[in-house]
């Protein structure tokens, strides 16, 4: 997508230093992805004590599998 913005010079070359990239088109997108995944883990990391997760994998595997079984 072709998008025109404004970006303080000062801010885009820290970025392009930063980022180790000579395209600003690269440290853009290299900003958002990061940004991106930061946001996914901080909202991952608000769901912790709101989920209760049943760690026996190896129990409720087995239940599949015995259900499995029993409909063939």
């Amino acid at each position: 997508m072709r998008t025109t913005i404004n970006v303080k010079d000062d801010l885009m070359k820290a970025l392009m230093k930063r980022a180790m990239v000579s395209s600003k088109t690269k440290a853009i997108e290299m900003a958002i992805k990061e940004y991106l995944e930061r946001q996914a883990i901080e909202d991952l990391i608000s769901l912790s004590g709101r989920i209760q997760i049943d760690l026996d994998w190896e129990k409720e595997e087995q239940v599949e599998l015995d259900e499995y079984r029993d409909h063939r």
